[in-house]
């Protein structure tokens, strides 16, 4: 055969062989990923139930997944460029979710359950695409974790804390404006009104939510790992500030109508609380890009 030839049957070989590749990487991805929600179905039914109990605050969870979505989509001129060398890894990985939620099942663990799905699921990227795909895909990949609801024991051990900082905070700000408030424990008492800093009102309602907002504004509008991780800081105090927000708003609004202290009325304040966290995120973020323009200027 002449080497011209030769040469160009190596060529088209090898371009077939390159577009075969993905192909077979998308076959092998959605074979894996239907074998995982078969084998974690009823944790993740049990999950998506999460989203739509009161007392588990994680309206925000059904939002997770498409943002993750959307974020890995953004990132698939990156992808393309990673060849897919499976790791070994992966499959320890898929062990080790498997064996985590056996366990999770049944002791009855159910956020060590549900975040075995996650182990398997890093695992399965892991062993069709390898190490590096989960590394460009690790923002999202993280942000997933808050779609699961934290150990009951932490919601116990974090609720009173909040109640009364928030109790405190809420009577400092009141007293400030001008309001004549006494409090006792986690109530405060108003002129011919009383508020009872109730679980709901404690601040741990919005924090989860208050995370996964500030997830979504480090990705889209903040550069640089050391601005991100110090934002993610500040959305604890940011919730509860929020949070004392919405008691005061409350406490103004008692004394003016009492019926706007409950049902709808008492339920839309909370939003208050998602607006000042909102605004705070943006403030903190502007303040960092302050700063850097300082120093700039300075070595300028």
């Amino acid at each position: 055969m002449p080497p011209t030839l030769q040469s160009s049957t190596s060529e088209l070989q090898a371009a077939s062989a390159t577009a075969q590749e993905p192909r077979h990487g998308y076959f092998l991805g959605i074979t894996v990923a239907v074998l995982l929600t078969a084998s974690f179905w009823p944790i993740l039914v049990s999950m998506y139930g999460s989203w739509f109990d009161e007392r588990s605050y994680m309206e925000h969870g059904i939002l997770v997944i498409p943002a993750a979505i959307c974020m890995a989509w953004m990132k698939r001129e990156r992808l393309k460029q990673i060849s897919c060398t499976p790791s070994y890894w992966g499959l320890v990985l898929l062990l080790w979710g498997a064996v985590q939620a056996t366990l999770g099942t049944a002791a009855h663990w159910i956020w060590f359950s549900r975040m075995a799905f996650l182990i398997s699921l890093v695992g399965g990227i892991s062993i069709v695409y390898g190490l590096q795909a989960v590394r460009v895909l690790a923002y999202p990949l993280s942000m997933l974790a808050l779609m699961i609801a934290p150990p009951t024991f932490v919601y116990e051990r974090v609720t009173l804390d909040l109640q009364l900082l928030a109790s405190r905070l809420g009577e400092f700000f009141l007293e400030a404006l001008g309001y004549s408030v006494m409090r006792e424990g986690n109530i405060l008492e108003l002129v011919g009104a009383k508020l009872s800093i109730e679980e709901a009102c404690s601040g741990i309602r919005s924090l989860i939510s208050i995370l996964f907002m500030c997830t979504l504004y480090n990705y889209f509008f903040v550069r640089g790992n050391a601005k991100r991780a110090l934002i993610l800081c500040f959305a604890v105090p940011i919730a509860i500030l929020g949070n004392a927000g919405r008691i005061v708003a409350t406490g103004i609004a008692s004394q003016y109508n009492r019926a706007l202290i409950q049902g709808t009325a008492h339920e839309a304040f909370g939003y208050f609380s998602i607006i000042i966290a909102g605004i705070g995120c943006i403030l903190i973020h502007q303040f960092l890009l302050y700063i850097d323009r300082m120093r700039r200027v300075q070595h300028a």
